[in-house]
């Protein structure tokens, strides 16, 4: 796979811009897709900027957006696609403060998706494969890990939502997005959402997810794992790829 230059995409930001920044400062045309470039993502992308967007409208431009992670892989148009969404979510939170409406959590659940494609993990199967270079010829993917700081400011405000189900999927792109070095002050707060999650969740991805983190992180997770913790077999429908899906690299 060949892959266009992300930078086209443009610089890394310290915060979230305006999503229209984003929107109208981005050469989609130049950014790689899975089905060729980008020039169709803003008739998608301004759907998601309409001021009474319904929910299935939302899942439906949100389906449009495929190209930018098909296969769960990354391209030269997903880290400017993921700022926009990113970008999105930060405004509607604050329009909306206090809890995630349909539409948002759609878009943190995107997010959190995305945030599982291109982790420590995603990276550490990769490298295998390519003698520990994965990151040095997929330059879309380094891209998208530089954002990881400012997608985090986007999640962050949903960790505590009302919602279980909208805080454990914040969680769950915490968690991803952390392993970035700048959010090293984020981890302990995550590490103790993570062990209460262990305590009452059944999800096997999300509780697999939370022990990772808890360990590469130097906690101590005695007394948090159940049996079946240990099972890295396929997970099921609707959670991240298992590990069997990424040993085939997307180049």
């Amino acid at each position: 796979m060949t892959m266009i230059d992300p930078n086209t995409a443009g610089p890394v930001p310290d915060v979230l811009p305006d999503p229209w920044a984003v929107l109208r400062g981005a050469k989609w045309s130049a950014l790689e897709t899975a089905h060729g470039t980008g020039v169709e993502l803003p008739r998608v992308l301004v759907r998601l900027l309409e001021e009474d967007l319904a929910v299935s409208d939302a899942r439906e431009a949100l389906g449009g957006l495929e190209s930018v992670r098909h296969q769960n892989s990354v391209y030269g148009a997903t880290p400017a696609t993921a700022l926009f969404v990113a970008a999105l979510l930060a405004r509607r939170a604050l329009c909306r403060p206090g809890a995630a409406d349909g539409v948002g959590a759609l878009l943190l659940g995107w997010l959190a998706d995305l945030a599982l494609d291109f982790d420590d993990a995603c990276v550490a199967v990769g490298d295998r494969h390519f003698d520990g270079r994965y990151l040095d010829g997929y330059p879309a993917m380094v891209a998208v890990r530089a954002l990881r700081p400012v997608l985090h400011q986007a999640v962050a405000p949903f960790l505590d939502d009302p919602d279980a189900a909208v805080r454990d999927t914040a969680l769950a792109a915490a968690l991803a997005l952390a392993e970035h070095p700048a959010l090293a002050p984020y981890r302990d707060d995550l590490a103790v959402r993570a062990r209460r999650l262990l305590l009452a969740g059944d999800v096997r991805w999300r509780r697999r997810q939370a022990l990772d983190a808890l360990t590469a992180w130097g906690h101590d997770t005695t007394g948090l794992t159940r049996p079946g913790d240990e099972d890295r077999s396929p997970f099921t429908t609707g959670s991240p790829a298992p590990e069997w899906f990424l040993d085939s690299p997307p180049f």
